[in-house]
């Protein structure tokens, strides 16, 4: 399976539409982490598989947590402000650990990663707006799950990806 994940896009519209047009024929899910700045009827919705709330989306038709059933495990989705990601991602780990999810993707931070805790996958894929933290590029990601293991590329808004920042976790 192969997904493709992004947040905080902060308005940018254009360069959104762009990534999920490029993306759509190449992945098997589109996850949004929030802070589109879009409202939930937007048909830029179409073209993706699962997308949250963020601080910054006031839309009340939007859902602040999603879960998605995959082949290779439950994905749980949130933006992240309301979950404490600024200090660690210990309230995430539980909700997993509570809903059976496999792998969590937020965003809210702008700072990009990847870790495996007790068999969950966090990842956080940037922002496509601007970096809070030492990766000074605007990113999004993609991540290859296979029967083995997990990869989770970083790539910037440019499509060149961080090959330095490329993980691979076993499944």
């Amino acid at each position: 399976m192969k997904w493709l994940v992004v947040s905080d896009n902060h308005g940018n519209w254009a360069q959104l539409n762009q990534l999920f047009e490029q993306y759509r024929p190449q992945v098997d899910l589109i996850i949004h982490c929030g802070d589109s700045e879009f409202p939930a009827d937007d048909p830029i919705w179409e073209q993706v598989d699962v997308v949250v709330s963020g601080n910054m989306d006031f839309d009340p038709q939007y859902f602040s947590v999603r879960t998605k059933d995959s082949d290779v495990g439950k994905i749980l989705v949130v933006h992240g402000h309301r979950h404490g990601v600024n200090s660690g991602n210990h309230e995430l780990l539980e909700m997993a650990l509570g809903t059976n999810a496999k792998f969590v993707f937020h965003g809210h931070t702008h700072r990009l990663y990847a870790e495996q805790q007790e068999g969950v996958l966090f990842v956080n894929p940037g922002s496509l707006n601007h970096s809070r933290g030492p990766i000074p590029y605007r990113t999004y990601a993609v991540i290859d799950v296979d029967d083995d293991k997990t990869t989770v590329k970083f790539y910037t808004d440019t499509h060149e990806c961080l090959t330095d920042l490329t993980q691979e976790f076993a499944r």
